[in-house]
């Protein structure tokens, strides 16, 4: 394999690949990238089993073929060098020649035989969305999704699609929640969408995340498919395949108090400012905070026998009797950095039940929830 590239362009492709090359894995193939170069395109290959990527740049290819490489290091070398066009050629024994102006180095290669096996999407039945509409979806339900290994239903975010091209993407982690419902506009067309999203599936937390990395905002639709216990999202150059968690996600609509008689309304950058500066001194384990509601403000504070104590008074509308709970501040500032508004609401029913989080300013075709558990007092 010989190819001339720019080497911006290079760098862009090998970014993408960056998070799924398992460095920590004991296959030490997974850390390396399969580069195929054939009909003036360079493709470039990634896995660690459960989520694979492959994109692909112009080039100019000198001599066709395919090897496979250290992901890590031929990125970290590309983005250094100073000219902007390099020529990558492999020599004897799968070992790759790097030349750039006056740059010349050599590293180690593996043949393109030992890499795992590249899916095929060519029966995959595609659909499209807005690139907009699935990133807005991951932002706001990423966070949320677990890390507990013991509860693998609940390492991923819930897609679920309902009549008319509505998707509700969800997650959770016990401690709070996300939901995000977005639906077709009034004038558009019902969307055409998989059968199988109407039961749900369960996209692991990796997937989402390298969802996110590749997608281009400027590139306005994407496609995506499912295929046996994958889903696959085309978008540009680049194909990500995810393998999807089997289980079945909780009905989480089991825990939403059905009627809140206790409403707040409180200025978004405010309330994040004072939680912040509050929780300088919170308990760090349990980043433990007391809010009390009370009519026209709320009082935050926390106090730890070592840290100290804190307290701040925010201007609210609220008019309802006296109520406090308890926080993990963290979770709070986790939900207010994915609204876009201005303003929020917090709905309380007492001291232990969910508190519903949502923008106060409704957003077209869009439902977004969030809840949070409060911490004993």
């Amino acid at each position: 394999m010989k190819v001339r590239i720019a080497r911006d362009t290079l760098t862009n492709e090998l970014f993408k690949v960056q998070g799924v090359t398992n460095q920590k894995s004991t296959l030490l193939i997974l850390n390396n990238a399969l580069l195929e170069a054939r009909d003036g395109q360079l493709t470039i290959h990634a896995t660690d089993l459960d989520v694979s990527i492959s994109t692909s740049c112009e080039c100019e290819v000198l001599e066709e073929g395919s090897v496979t490489l250290q992901a890590k290091r031929l990125f970290d070398m590309v983005k250094n060098l100073r000219d902007p066009e390099l020529t990558l050629e492999t020599e004897a024994n799968h070992h790759t020649r790097l030349k750039a102006g006056n740059v010349n180095c050599r590293f180690p290669g593996t043949p393109a035989s030992e890499f795992p096996e590249v899916p095929d999407h060519s029966k995959v039945q595609f659909y499209s969305m807005g690139t907009a509409r699935l990133l807005d979806m991951i932002e706001k339900t990423l966070f949320s999704v677990s890390t507990d290994e013991g509860r693998p239903n609940l390492n991923g975010a819930l897609l679920k699609s309902s009549d008319g091209g509505t998707l509700t993407m969800v997650s959770t982690d016990g401690h709070r929640l996300s939901r995000i419902e977005m639906s077709p506009a009034e004038d558009a067309e019902p969307a055409e969408l998989p059968e199988a999203l109407a039961r749900g599936i369960i996209i692991p937390r990796k997937g989402l995340t390298e969802v996110k990395r590749t997608l281009n905002i400027e590139i306005s639709e994407l496609l995506f498919g499912l295929h046996g216990n994958n889903i696959v999202f085309k978008h540009g150059p680049a194909t990500i395949s995810i393998r999807l968690i089997d289980g079945k996600f909780p009905d989480v609509d089991k825990v939403l108090p059905k009627e809140t008689d206790k409403k707040a309304r409180v200025r978004k950058e405010d309330f994040i400012h004072s939680l912040k500066f509050v929780s300088i001194v919170a308990p760090p384990r349990t980043g433990n905070i007391r809010i009390t509601f009370e009519e026209g403000q709320c009082e935050i504070f926390t106090q730890d026998t070592e840290q100290g104590e804190a307290r701040e008074i925010v201007s609210i509308d609220y008019d309802g009797v006296t109520v406090k709970a308890g926080y993990n501040y963290r979770y709070l500032l986790d939900v207010l950095n994915v609204i876009d508004g201005d303003e929020i609401t917090m709905e309380i029913i007492d001291t232990l039940s969910p508190t519903l989080i949502r923008d106060a300013t409704p957003r077209p075709n869009c439902e977004m929830l969030f809840v949070v558990m409060p911490m004993r007092i």
